[in-house]
């Protein structure tokens, strides 16, 4: 029988940054840890966050709770 290759799929977020307006989105693919993922946000927008939250405000601290598909906000 054939084997089966079961492939990982990197998630992609869509992150957001309201001090640079509302169209400041920008696709991403998930990095590994929130330190890595602030980062990414400061040299995406020019912003300096400190925090990520969920569009419904609730402040993310974990990276494994991150979906595909999550939109997140950097504050």
């Amino acid at each position: 029988m054939g084997q089966i290759i079961k492939e990982e799929v990197t998630a992609r977020i869509t992150v957001s940054c309201p001090e640079k307006g509302e169209g400041a989105k920008k696709l991403i693919f998930l990095p590994d840890s929130i330190e890595e993922l602030l980062r990414i946000g400061a040299k995406k927008f020019g912003c300096s966050p400190t925090k990520i939250l969920t569009t419904e405000g609730a402040q993310i601290d974990d990276i494994d709770i991150v979906r595909d598909g999550d939109h997140l906000v950097l504050a």
